[in-house]
């Protein structure tokens, strides 16, 4: 057996996005595993707040952890540990942490990297980490594309816990919604940001209407796009069938309520969203953007496809493919259970958890 490795996982982030529901799922995957995690992280942001609640040892500092102040304490608690392992869990972590860390006696220092968005400072990445690990080929291929050295970078998917995805409850996703059991669901679960393709998605719903007038189209999320979509469903006329959830708590309950999952994503690192679709048995019609080609692999059209796929900023393929899913809800068993079958076997949270633990010893030599 392995000696047990202390880890000390630094997130800057105030809110709690995907990147801040990885970072949880791999410590307590950790903590499962008999490693000691140790978290350093934004005093009063969500992340903090949540992990200590949990019983995990916290370290919280003022404000981005960017400033002189915040470093100098990061990099006297990492005297006091000296860790095995330090995890930068964002692009900021990574510079205060690693300017924390500069010199000291860790063996292992690995960044996360979740977004397809070209690195304008990969000199960090080559200097304060030495693996930095992709959510999936595309985010792997944007760091080797900007100047990460490819030697520094695993690829290690990230993963979702299946028994949560699996625990929604159609009746009462439904009833939340206020939607008898016959009206046609479609859901979004996204930020509302513009590299998640809503305004593509909204320009696809007169014609699904046109087909299905009573459908609804749930949008479960909040971001800077809020008030422009809104506008934009109220001058295409399909207000009424568009329901703005924000953040929602219950999503397994939606994911179940829903009779498709939609994806409209321009740009994505992995979209771990798709992969809880998949195990709460939810067809899905998507594009292929960035890393979600990981997800549903590259079997459109084929036996073997898991989803229907549609290019990037094409409302009227959107259209066509949401509606030839509803009309086909009857017969889409089997597709569900190949996308099932794949998340079972790629993209569960221990997977996750294993893979970054085998980048750890790789770098500890165990």
């Amino acid at each position: 057996m392995s000696r047990s490795l202390t880890v000390v996982h630094v997130s800057t982030q105030r809110g709690w996005h995907g990147g801040e529901q990885q970072a949880a799922l791999l410590v307590r995957g950790l903590r499962e595993r008999g490693q000691r995690s140790i978290v350093f992280a934004r005093r009063g942001g969500a992340f903090s707040g949540r992990l200590a609640a949990e019983g995990f040892e916290v370290t919280p500092f003022g404000g981005s952890g960017r400033n002189p102040g915040a470093v100098w304490q990061m990099r006297r608690r990492l005297r006091a540990i000296l860790p095995d392992v330090i995890h930068f869990h964002d692009s900021h972590a990574l510079t205060a942490g690693g300017l924390a860390a500069w010199r000291l006696p860790i063996a292992a220092r690995v960044a996360a990297r979740r977004v397809v968005f070209p690195i304008r400072s990969a000199w960090r990445f080559n200097w304060f980490a030495d693996r930095v690990i992709a959510v999936s080929q595309s985010v792997a291929e944007v760091c080797r594309a900007s100047g990460v050295e490819p030697r520094r970078i695993r690829v290690v998917h990230d993963g979702v816990d299946p028994s949560r995805a699996r625990s929604g409850d159609r009746a009462r996703g439904r009833q939340s919604l206020s939607l008898d059991d016959a009206t046609p669901l479609v859901l979004c679960v996204a930020s509302l940001s513009e590299a998640k393709g809503h305004t593509f998605l909204l320009q696809s719903l007169p014609a699904v209407l046109a087909r299905h007038p009573q459908a609804c189209l749930a949008l479960a999320g909040d971001g800077p796009m809020r008030n422009g979509l809104a506008a934009q469903a109220k001058q295409l006329g399909v207000e009424r069938a568009v329901r703005f959830l924000g953040y929602r708590d219950d999503v397994p309950d939606l994911l179940k309520a829903a009779d498709l999952f939609v994806m409209p994503s321009l740009s994505e690192g992995m979209c771990s969203s798709l992969a809880d679709a998949m195990f709460a048995r939810t067809p899905l019609v998507t594009t292929a953007a960035g890393g979600i080609a990981d997800i549903v692999g590259k079997s459109q059209g084929s036996a073997d496809a898991v989803a229907r796929i549609v290019p990037e900023r094409d409302p009227g393929a959107m259209a066509a493919a949401i509606v030839a899913a509803l009309d086909a809800r009857e017969s889409l068993g089997p597709m569900v259970d190949r996308a099932q079958a794949r998340a079972e076997r790629l993209f569960t949270a221990d997977r996750m958890v294993e893979g970054t633990l085998a980048v750890y010893r790789e770098l500890v030599g165990e």
